[in-house]
C-alpha cells in the first residue's frame, strides 16, 4: 500500500478512478483491499472543503464493506467508459444513461452543511459507493468539464484528467511529466556522444 495517492484533480470520481498506477511497466494498483480503500478515503484533498465533505461520505460507506472487488470492478467499468468517451467511441449519452441506470434504484438523501446542499446516498456500502462516485460524475456532466477529459500522454498511465487550458500533457508534473523529462534528457545526451 502507497502512502499517498496521487489526486491529481479536485474531482472524487477522477481521483478514484486515477487510483490505479503503472511503474516500471508494473500495473499497480493503489486500491486493492478494504484498508487501502480506507485509506484513500481518509486522504483529502488540501484546499478543496465540498471534495473533503463527499469523501467523508463516502467513508461513511465504507463500514459495509467486506470484499472490495465489486468496488474495484466498478472502477474499472467507468474507468473504460470515460477512456471511449475521450477517444471518441462513445459519446456522453453513454455516461448519463449509466448514471441514470445506477441511481434509480439508490435513492438519495439531502443534508445542508450550512447554507450548501449535500446529496447522500440512503444506502451504504456498494451501492453508496457508487452513489457518491456517480454524484460526482455528474458534476463533470454539469459543469462541462467532461468534454475536456484527457488521458496522460504517458501511454502506458491509466490517469484521466480535467484538461481545461488545452495544454495539459500529463497527469502529475510529479508523476508522469518528470519521467518524460529525464527520459527526454536520457535522449539527447545519448544522441550528443554518438
Amino acid at each position: 500500500m502507497q502512502s499517498s495517492f496521487p489526486n491529481v484533480t479536485t474531482n472524487l470520481a477522477l481521483n478514484f478512478l486515477n487510483s490505479k498506477l503503472v511503474s516500471h511497466g508494473k500495473i499497480i494498483d493503489l486500491i486493492d483491499s478494504k484498508d487501502s480503500l480506507r485509506h484513500w478515503a481518509e486522504t483529502p484533498h488540501q484546499k478543496d472543503i465540498e471534495y473533503n465533505l463527499q469523501l467523508s461520505i463516502f467513508n461513511s460507506c465504507l463500514d459495509q464493506i467486506e470484499d472490495v472487488s465489486p468496488i474495484i470492478a466498478f472502477r474499472n467499468d467507468v474507468q473504460e467508459l470515460l477512456f471511449e468517451l475521450i477517444n471518441e467511441e462513445k459519446s456522453v449519452f453513454y455516461l448519463k444513461n449509466m448514471i441514470e441506470e445506477n441511481l434509480i434504484n439508490n435513492p438519495l438523501s439531502v443534508i445542508f452543511v450550512e447554507s450548501h446542499a449535500m446529496y447522500v446516498p440512503v444506502k451504504d456500502g456498494l451501492e453508496g459507493i457508487k452513489s457518491i462516485i456517480l454524484l460526482s460524475l455528474i458534476d463533470l456532466i454539469e459543469t462541462g468539464q467532461v468534454d475536456t477529459l484527457k488521458r496522460c500522454d504517458n501511454p502506458e498511465c491509466f490517469s484521466v484528467f480535467s484538461n481545461k487550458s488545452g495544454r495539459r500533457k500529463w497527469c502529475s508534473m510529479k508523476i508522469c511529466g518528470n519521467r518524460n523529462k529525464v527520459e527526454q534528457f536520457e535522449k539527447r545526451r545519448g544522441e550528443r556522444y554518438r
